[in-house]
């Protein structure tokens, strides 16, 4: 409920996604009605968050970082720096400095689910210009390195020392490569046949793990990939609503 900000922000980066900014395109009207938006709820101290309740409450600020960053990176557009600014620099204060994650409220200790969004958005941000700290890098990655198991590491938990899942491994494998980590091949291999072992389907609709699954074996490229990509067309397309 009124996660109208985190909303915006996907819908946002379908456009963006697709080629289009708010400078040109069939659709800069759009992204330009919907980047004032994001801008307009802007908190003083950077919260990107509107009014979502708490549980949504930093996943709509990271979502709506990422794309007012992801316009700033693609455009160039210098307007959109200070925009971007003030919410990386609330992203960071958010972070927990013993774990290097966020959770619901800036300051809880880390959770791999927020943190994809967090890696993607100041990543992002950092393309764009925006100042980031090295030592929140440094932070992310040892976050991340908390939440892998395996006998290879390629797995990961939402939270340290947890059952490692398919979604979590699969966010995990695309931060991996969004934080310039070296993916052994052995780790690759082991995240691959955990993200691989349910491909998408009808029966079981999970966006979440088919967004960060996507991604993931996208960066990591080959015969999964192909497979994937294959099967996530093939699903999508047949549960689209055609008017």
């Amino acid at each position: 409920a009124n996660a109208d900000t985190g909303i915006t922000a996907l819908a946002s980066l379908s456009f963006l996604g697709a080629g289009h900014t708010h400078l040109q395109g069939e659709y800069a009207p759009v992204l330009e009605k919907s980047i004032a938006f994001l801008i307009g709820q802007q908190k003083a101290n950077g919260d990107l968050s509107g009014e979502a309740k708490l549980f949504a409450r930093m996943y709509c600020h990271s979502m709506s970082l990422l794309a007012l960053s992801e316009a700033l990176a693609v455009t160039g557009d210098q307007r959109l720096l200070k925009a971007v600014q003030k919410p990386a620099d609330y992203s960071v204060s958010a972070q927990n400095k013993s774990d290097g994650g966020w959770h619901y409220q800036p300051g809880d200790s880390g959770d791999m689910s927020q943190f994809g969004w967090q890696v993607l958005a100041l990543h992002s941000a950092d393309l764009g210009g925006a100042r980031v700290p090295s030592r929140t890098f440094t932070q992310m990655k040892s976050f991340l390195k908390r939440c892998s198991s395996g006998i290879d590491g390629g797995l990961a938990s939402y939270r340290p020392g947890q059952r490692p899942s398919a979604t979590m491994t699969a966010e995990a494998l695309l931060c991996r490569y969004f934080l310039h980590q070296n993916v052994s091949n052995s780790a690759l291999i082991e995240a691959q046949r955990m993200v691989t072992r349910e491909m998408p389907n009808r029966k079981h609709v999970n966006m979440y793990y088919w967004y960060y699954g996507t991604l993931a074996l996208y960066h990591a490229g080959g015969e999964n990939w192909q497979a994937w990509n294959q099967s996530m067309k093939e699903t999508l397309l047949s549960m689209q609503h055609v008017t």
